[in-house]
């Protein structure tokens, strides 16, 4: 199977199986991948998503290209594009977090996945490279403006122009990632632990943050508060917003999405 997927404790889990070829994603792997992102998206039981890829030696190497030099036609390049630009397009969107477990190399199209995730762990040997123009393209799965977006429009550049690699330090000192695993801790059970602590809290407060973040990157401060009052307003009735109050009175822990 290309791509792997189970669910444990109402954690959806992603992997691409592909270790022989880095886990790049050749046609089918891309199109089972599109597919299973519109299905978390429809599983109102799910309280976090995390990608992955199996093996140590890469997290996803992006497009196949060994598949794709017998595909030169426009067709299949815009093909290629819209599916994993719409897919990634939908992880973002997803109303639940969503979190990179980065278990190796993170190349061209596999960087992009990882600025599709709203968090991103890697483990201590990855390396990450936005290396499209060596390929002489620039990237086609949506990954410059959400890098831009991370890092900031002039490193963004920078990145992209030279296609060098960086390490998990430089990595995170930039924010490209947030956490880097101990050598000892499996970077997947490391996602797993984090996606755990997610899964405590409301999953409408978890939604309304991330639709919070993401209006805020194009919109005035103005159009911003007025969603913000909109969504404050929307979970101030709701069950976990009252039973927060009433465990703080109670002095107890709460508990959410019951």
């Amino acid at each position: 199977m290309n791509i792997e997927y189970n669910v444990q404790n109402k954690i959806a889990i992603l992997r691409v199986n592909r270790p022989e070829v880095r886990n790049a994603l050749d046609w089918a792997a891309q199109e089972r991948f599109a597919e299973l992102i519109t299905a978390v998206a429809t599983d109102s039981t799910l309280r976090a998503l995390i990608i992955s890829g199996t093996g140590g030696k890469a997290f996803i190497a992006g497009a196949d290209l060994k598949q794709q030099i017998n595909h030169p036609e426009a067709a299949a390049g815009e093909r290629l594009s819209r599916l994993m630009q719409g897919a990634l397009q939908r992880v973002t969107a997803l109303p639940i977090p969503t979190i990179a477990a980065i278990n190796g190399d993170a190349l061209g199209g596999g960087c992009e996945i990882v600025t599709a995730c709203d968090l991103r762990i890697a483990a201590p040997h990855a390396r990450f490279g936005f290396v499209q123009v060596r390929n002489g393209l620039p990237t086609g799965w949506g990954g410059t403006y959400r890098l831009m977006q991370i890092v900031g429009q002039s490193r963004a550049m920078e990145l992209l122009l030279t296609t060098r690699f960086l390490g998990v330090e430089e990595a995170q000192a930039i924010g490209l990632i947030h956490r880097i695993s101990s050598v000892e801790t499996d970077v997947l059970e490391a996602a797993m632990e984090w996606a755990d602590e997610l899964s405590f809290w409301s999953r409408g407060a978890l939604t309304a943050v991330k639709s919070l973040v993401q209006t805020a990157v194009n919109h005035s401060a103005a159009e911003i508060n007025a969603v913000e009052t909109e969504l404050f307003t929307k979970l101030w009735p709701q069950r976990d917003h009252l039973e927060a109050v009433a465990a703080f009175v109670e002095k107890r822990p709460p508990l959410f999405n019951q």
